[in-house]
């Protein structure tokens, strides 16, 4: 256990260092496992590997004695928004965002199991230049999070398992635009206001999980994960012409709640077909209202609120698992992800539409350890924004959006 510790303080300082971005509706990840990518997420039934902590803790019951699993992904987006009418184009800064997890499974009796996570279930990464034509909304949205997730899955007999966990979420949003100081008179990036405000919070969460063999072909799996009630702390400032300052500010935000399913299915001896769904109440972010201790520069207001007036959202998955040989397997994956944002209150910290993910992968076994790759292409729709000039929103269309994403597993058996 001391080994193991040494290993989830390393694999959270890894999650910490790292940035995030949003692949997911909103801004949730759903990136836990190569496996799990190249098999477009559909694991909440399979869920018989160390992953299955972030997607459906009652599978761990299926794994015998010890487990460990570590993961690293590689996300590269890209896109484009052009102002209505052609003439002016933007894209988003080249970045690379990493994302690690790590896993550990044991089984404590014949019937009790534990298990816990290290992982990011909610991230944001848009860059633009601080010049660009939407900058009076957003030219840099950063979120991070990490989660420790342990929990307790019960073999209730050999159909059915159940599990309970909690989770430690630490969260933080670092967000960034410009303020016109004209109002629109002579507006000029020389004479902005470069505004930023960073904080974070530490709070907690629950889930209940479901793992049901109905035949030895065919298993079910039901995952819960509650809301999480952020009250995010910590500096407001802004720098200008003039001179900086800086004061402190406070946020309250709540993250979704989500219902998993999945069923899986053993079509011959060497071939896995696994669909399911993700439900994500995001119509609990209704609004963000900032309030700050002092009125920045002297001039700005100490209360700042947007409507966000959310939606909840369906994500669909499926995937395919041939077992080549008893070292090599071979995955296909597909995902369509809904996006929650109305157009009254779209914007361009997350400047996309409806998401389609195709994935490959592969993994090979041998004695005791596993090691898995995957790639998914992620393409994103184009939306359009109707111009909202006090909120800096301009008649415009975001296109060309996507992500190239890679991810790589290594697990053994302890």
């Amino acid at each position: 256990m001391k080994y193991l510790g040494r290993i989830a303080c390393i694999a959270l300082l890894l999650s910490l260092a790292a940035g995030s971005a949003a692949f997911g509706a909103g801004f949730a990840l759903y990136d836990f496992s190569a496996r799990g990518n190249a098999l477009g997420g559909a694991m909440v039934g399979r869920a018989d590997d160390p992953s299955a902590i972030a997607l459906n803790p009652a599978g761990i019951t299926q794994i015998p004695g010890s487990a460990l699993m570590t993961s690293a992904g590689f996300l590269l987006p890209y896109g484009t928004v052009s102002v209505a009418g052609g003439g002016i184009s933007t894209d988003q800064n080249d970045r690379t965002f990493i994302l690690p997890n790590l896993y550990y499974t044991r089984q404590m009796s014949d019937s009790l199991w534990f298990g816990i996570g290290v992982m990011s279930r909610f991230g944001l990464g848009t860059d633009f230049p601080g010049d660009w034509f939407g900058r009076y909304n957003s030219y840099r949205a950063m979120i991070e999070s990490v989660s420790i997730n342990p929990n307790l899955a019960w073999k209730v007999n050999d159909s059915l398992s159940l599990s309970f966990g909690v989770e430690a979420l630490w969260f933080e949003a670092d967000l960034r635009k410009k303020i016109d100081p004209t109002g629109g008179a002579a507006s000029h990036p020389a004479t902005d206001i470069d505004f930023r405000l960073k904080g974070d919070d530490i709070a907690f969460g629950w889930n209940v999980g479901l793992h049901y063999r109905m035949d030895e072909a065919t298993r079910i799996g039901l995952h819960y994960r509650s809301r999480v009630k952020l009250a995010l702390s910590g500096t407001a400032a802004a720098q200008w012409l003039m001179g900086s300052d800086s004061t402190g500010g406070y946020v309250d935000l709540t993250l979704p709640e989500m219902y998993m399913f999945g069923i899986s299915r053993q079509l011959t001896p060497k071939l896995n077909v696994e669909a399911g769904a993700i439900y994500t109440g995001w119509d609990s972010y209704e609004s963000l209202a900032f309030t700050f201790d002092k009125p920045l520069l002297g001039i700005l207001p100490t209360r700042s609120f947007s409507p966000k007036n959310w939606g909840s959202v369906w994500r669909y998955q499926i995937g395919f698992e041939y077992k080549h040989s008893p070292e090599w397997t071979w995955r296909l994956g597909y995902t369509y992800d809904q996006e929650p944002m109305p157009l009254s209150t779209l914007d361009y910290q997350v400047p996309t539409g409806d998401r389609q993910l195709l994935s490959v992968g592969f993994g090979y076994s041998k004695d005791n350890w596993s090691l898995d790759l995957a790639y998914t292409y992620l393409i994103a729709g184009d939306r359009y924004f109707e111009a909202r000039p006090r909120e800096g929103i301009r008649n415009s269309r975001s296109h060309d959006m996507g992500a190239n994403i890679f991810m790589i597993s290594f697990s053994m058996r302890l």
